[in-house]
């Protein structure tokens, strides 16, 4: 079966190319695609706020009640106040680092990727804990500083998580379209 259109999060290019090596890189892939007459398109911060998306789904995951969408951010409440080690143990990420700045989580912000621009907003819809990916030290800092708990599950493991309901979803939509969904991995591992 030939495949005629990949459909990815992350797009190949954030950045303009600085030069054309067609053999390796992304400008390797991008001949692949263009030999192989496949189409692509690249999603990424439309599906992460769209409803249904990498957001509501990372929501999902991490137990949240009575969401409310801030664009990319999500916000919703635990049903109980839970220390902050206790909660992210039971999560269902694979990598989890945490900044406990002491209170108890039970409001609770979410962005997929790295959203960790996102804080102070957060703080300011009464968040007592951030969760994202890719946190910087000293953002981390200054959220620690002000209070706020931080949970950095990784860019990779924030953001996989649509795949299956992504996949699911197009099979029920697209009747009679073959749909394949490939599982990456994330480019990090742990000790």
């Amino acid at each position: 079966m030939k495949t005629d259109l990949i459909l990815t999060h992350h797009p190949l290019m954030l950045r303009p190319l600085s030069r054309l090596d067609l053999s390796r890189g992304v400008a390797g892939k991008l001949a692949m695609l263009i030999r192989g007459g496949m189409n692509l398109v690249s999603m990424h911060t439309n599906l992460d706020k769209a409803p249904g998306g990498v957001a509501d789904e990372l929501a999902a995951r991490l137990g949240l009640s009575g969401v409310t969408s801030h664009g990319v951010l999500r916000t919703g409440t635990l049903g109980k106040k839970t220390p902050l080690r206790e909660w992210t143990r039971g999560l269902p990420f694979p990598a989890c680092r945490i900044c406990d700045a002491g209170p108890e989580v039970f409001m609770v912000a979410a962005c997929p990727g790295s959203g960790m621009e996102y804080w102070q907003k957060a703080r300011e819809l009464g968040c007592d804990t951030m969760v994202t990916g890719d946190v910087r030290y000293h953002a981390a800092l200054e959220a620690l500083e002000d209070g706020m708990n931080v949970v950095d599950l990784g860019h990779f493991g924030t953001e996989e998580i649509i795949i299956k309901p992504l996949a699911a979803r197009l099979r029920r939509e697209l009747k009679g379209v073959a749909v394949r969904a490939h599982r990456g991995r994330d480019v990090f591992s742990s000790l």
